[in-house]
């Protein structure tokens, strides 16, 4: 039991350290060594814990789905999304408010460019939130059909992702007022077809 518990805290050390080498380098000038560097640790004993670089790149995916549920389930948790527009504040405030997962993800994103696994796994991470917003969307019976609130939910999740992707780039990032006002216009929109 306690080699487990320091086999896992071991693989949390490099993972930490891979994700700040990747912050700081850049995914692409991130190499096995310079994470053993960055954690204190000889590369043959990242290799052991993690692995090769694919794989902790794999492991960087689930983090990031990790830190994206957790985040989501806390919120539920404290009561903090139990209606639609409760998720989408905690999309637009949370999800795609951490810096460091954003940075991350968009290293990932141009990694998936040339990489189809990588490209998968990105889009079942985003698949999980549009997911979660298309049952919040069927609970309160918002819009005419599956197709229409699926393609509602991937606008609302391209809209908070645009959003945070500004700040990544230098720009300066929109007022996210008129951003959550948009996702709202897009739910209102939804609903009306419904009655129609």
């Amino acid at each position: 039991m306690a080699r487990a518990k320091i086999e896992d805290e071991r693989k949390e050390q490099i993972l930490a350290g891979f994700e700040a080498c990747v912050i700081r380098n850049g995914l692409a000038k991130t190499t096995l060594q310079k994470v053993a560097d960055e954690v204190g640790l000889p590369r043959s004993l990242v290799r052991y814990f993690v692995g090769n670089r694919d794989s902790m790149v794999d492991l960087l995916i689930e983090r990031m789905i990790e830190r994206g549920e957790a985040t989501l389930a806390t919120a539920e948790r404290d009561g903090e999304v139990s209606t639609l527009s409760d998720l989408i504040d905690t999309i637009f405030t949370v999800t795609f408010d951490d810096e460091t997962s954003n940075n991350v993800v968009g290293e990932l994103w141009y990694l998936a460019q040339r990489d189809g696994a990588i490209r998968s796994r990105l889009a079942d991470m985003y698949s999980r939130i549009t997911d979660a917003l298309v049952v919040q969307m069927t609970a309160e019976e918002i819009g005419p059909g599956l197709a229409e609130r699926e393609d509602v939910a991937q606008a609302l999740l391209s809209l908070a992702y645009g959003e945070a992707s500004f700040t990544d780039i230098g720009l300066k990032k929109p007022n996210s007022i008129s951003s959550r006002r948009l996702a709202d216009a897009l739910i209102y929109e939804l609903a009306t077809a419904s009655k129609t």
